[in-house]
Formats: C-alpha cells, sequence, structure tokens
C-alpha cells in the first residue's frame, strides 16, 4: 500500500532513540521529510546522519521539551525549515522517580502538559496543510488499573492524553486536521526501560512478556508502522481513533 508520505513534512519529538527514532525512521523510509529533536545532541546527530540516508530532509535539534518556550521555539524553527508541516507525532514520555516531592506536577509536565503545547504550536500550519495528521503516542498504562505504584501518575496522565486527543479530533476535524492516539503495551529495545528490567528482573520481564496474547514484548518498529498509517493520507477517514499496540496484552473491547 502507498501511504502517500512521499514529500510530506513530519515532526517528531523523541526520535533520537526507541519508538520515536522508529517512527522517523519509518517516516523517512515512506519518503517523508522529518524535523527531529530529543534532549541529547549526540543522539540527535546520530539519527539525523541515518534519516538522511533515505535521500529525503532531515532537520534536528536538542531540545527539552519541558524547558517553557523551548519545544514551541524548535516546532517554529522546524516548520520553517521544512516549508510546512504535515505531521506531528508527539512521542516524548518518561517515568518520573515517585519519591521526587513534586512527582505528579513533573510527570503532568512530562506525560500531558507538553503534548498539550506540542499540538497548539503545530496547529496554525497543520491548518494550512492539505493533509494536516496529529499522532499521540500514549501508552496502555492509560486504561489499566493494575500498574506499579510508580505508573500511578503516568497512568493518570496517559488517560488525560487520551481524552484529549479524542476532542481535539472532533474540535479540529472541520479544518481537516486529523488527531489520533497510539497506545503502545511494554516494547523491549536494547538501552530502554525494558532492557533494564530483563538486566535486573529477569522473571519479571519474563511475566511482562508473556502476557501479551502473542507471548512476546513488542518492538519499536511495531508501533512505528501503526503511526504512520495513522498518520498518513491512507488513513483519511480515520480520526478520534485510540489503537493499541499491545499484542493483545489488554483483553477488553475496544469500542
Amino acid at each position: 500500500m502507498d501511504l502517500q508520505l512521499r514529500g510530506k513534512r513530519a515532526l517528531v519529538t523523541g526520535a533520537s532513540r526507541g519508538i520515536g527514532r522508529a517512527i522517523a525512521e519509518t517516516l523517512a523510509a515512506e519518503g517523508a521529510h522529518v524535523a527531529i529533536c530529543a534532549r541529547g545532541e549526540a543522539g540527535v546527530d546520530e539519527a539525523l546522519a541515518s534519516l538522511r540516508a533515505h535521500g529525503g530532509r532531515a532537520e534536528g535539534a536538542a531540545v527539552d521539551v519541558r524547558q517553557p518556550g523551548a519545544l514551541d521555539g524548535w516546532i517554529a524553527t522546524a516548520g520553517q525549515a521544512l516549508g510546512g508541516v504535515d505531521v506531528l507525532v508527539s512521542n516524548v514520555s518518561t517515568r518520573v522517580d515517585p519519591s521526587a516531592p513534586d512527582w505528579w506536577r513533573q510527570t503532568f509536565e512530562a506525560d500531558l502538559e507538553q503534548h498539550v503545547r506540542a499540538f497548539e504550536a503545530a496547529l496554525p500550519v497543520l491548518k494550512a496543510s492539505e493533509a494536516g495528521s496529529v499522532v499521540f503516542i500514549s501508552s496502555i498504562a492509560a486504561v489499566m488499573t493494575q500498574l506499579p505504584p510508580y505508573e500511578i501518575a503516568y497512568g493518570a496522565m496517559k488517560a488525560a492524553l487520551t481524552s484529549y486527543a479524542a476532542q481535539m479530533a472532533a474540535v479540529h476535524g472541520p479544518a481537516g486536521v486529523r488527531v489520533n492516539l497510539v497506545a503502545p503495551g511494554p516494547i523491549f529495545f536494547e538501552g530502554g526501560w525494558w532492557d533494564g528490567v530483563k538486566a535486573k528482573s529477569p522473571e519479571m520481564f519474563k511475566r511482562a512478556a508473556s502476557l501479551s496474547a502473542l507471548g512476546r514484548m513488542g518492538a519499536p518498529e511495531d508501533v512505528a508502522r501503526a503511526v504512520a498509517f495513522l498518520a498518513s493520507p491512507a488513513a483519511a477517514y480515520v480520526t478520534g481513533a485510540s489503537l493499541r499496540v499491545d499484542g493483545g496484552m489488554v483483553r477488553t473491547v475496544n469500542f
């Protein structure tokens, strides 16, 4: 299937590694021009070299999306560099140490507020596109009531993000901007959170993987392919969707 992404201009946050990196690579492989950001400059530079090998334009910068003005400024600069924005993939996420005295505030900033700021900053240029599309990256933690204590705030923010995405789809659909959300389950990649679990608590890792109906962890590419479809003109009549990419781990009917 031709996703009709060739020549489209995409912004991907948190794209130097893991899910974000796989998303950027997948979009670039489909012919999109891509701008990325992440906190580490070295990681951004390494990712850009790989993205440019696909033949399209690739721009990037080291940005902490939680810093006031930093994210808005990057979106404006990246949009100008690409000559517009057709796709925004808001991917950044983190797990804040629950022992921090401002645990909930930090989690709010990292897992909800920065997504809202990214959307609002990109919205004017997305409206100017003929194929404006936004994909938020959430988590199945949004729908789970049995979470480890250190993910309570994280899960609540992901639930709020899911609601926000659906609301924005309804509000901005008349302007031609589609808004969807992808909720991954456990995703394994080298250097990622589950890689640390595998090294420190192999039994916990095995139990988590076995919860999937497919009996394995997901890979970043599993998420990236779903995101590329939802972001693309091939999904032109899909908006307000929340797509789980969890190997069937959450076993409920998803109306």
